[in-house]
């Protein structure tokens, strides 16, 4: 009974830590067609020096991230100036505060009036990674997707460099959107 408990319990703590922790959106053209796409480039900004959280590093990051699923989907990197498409991004980092209030009663007997109503405030850093695809030809925006997570402050660099993959890796399961969520959109 004890070995199917904890059979039980290790099974649900692996679902669990395979749930993904990353909020993901994305907005396109929903007459965006992406069959003849197969040649994409890079647009990329100035890093502001104002972003502590924006560098050299994570920009690295998040390039060899996206290009690894772009390249998994069958898409080339090209410097060519008549790519199919071009990516950008931004980098975002945000405070948030969550508040929470619960109702504690500590009272040994009933009837006790010592019940309290509790706050817990907790600060934390936001950041989000904004992902733009546009045409190559007009260099309209067709697709936008933006994940974003807690900071960890304290993160190594290895544990930076895979949190990065792993968001980009959910970003891009939306990436091209397939034919059925056009439909449903466009009801």
């Amino acid at each position: 009974m004890r070995a199917i408990k904890l059979c039980f319990t290790l099974c649900l703590a692996l679902i669990l830590s395979a749930c993904s922790t990353f909020n993901v959106s994305t907005d396109y053209n929903p007459k965006l067609t992406t069959d003849h796409w197969k040649n994409y480039r890079w647009q990329l900004a100035d890093i502001s020096p104002k972003d502590p959280y924006d560098s050299d590093l994570t920009r690295q990051r998040i390039v060899n991230a996206m290009n690894k699923e772009l390249q998994a989907k069958g898409f080339n990197l090209t410097e060519n100036k008549t790519a199919d498409f071009h990516i950008s991004y931004f980098f975002l980092v945000e405070p948030k505060i969550d508040v929470h209030r619960f109702y504690n009663h500590r009272c040994p007997w009933v009837g006790c009036s010592h019940a309290r109503y509790e706050t817990y405030v907790d600060e934390y850093q936001y950041g989000s990674i904004i992902v733009d695809i546009h045409d190559g030809t007009t260099n309209e925006l067709q697709w936008r997707g933006i994940v974003g997570s807690r900071v960890s402050e304290g993160a190594t660099p290895q544990e930076r460099e895979e949190t990065i993959g792993l968001a980009i890796t959910e970003l891009m399961k939306a990436f091209p959107p397939k034919e059925s969520l056009k439909e449903e959109k466009a009801l």
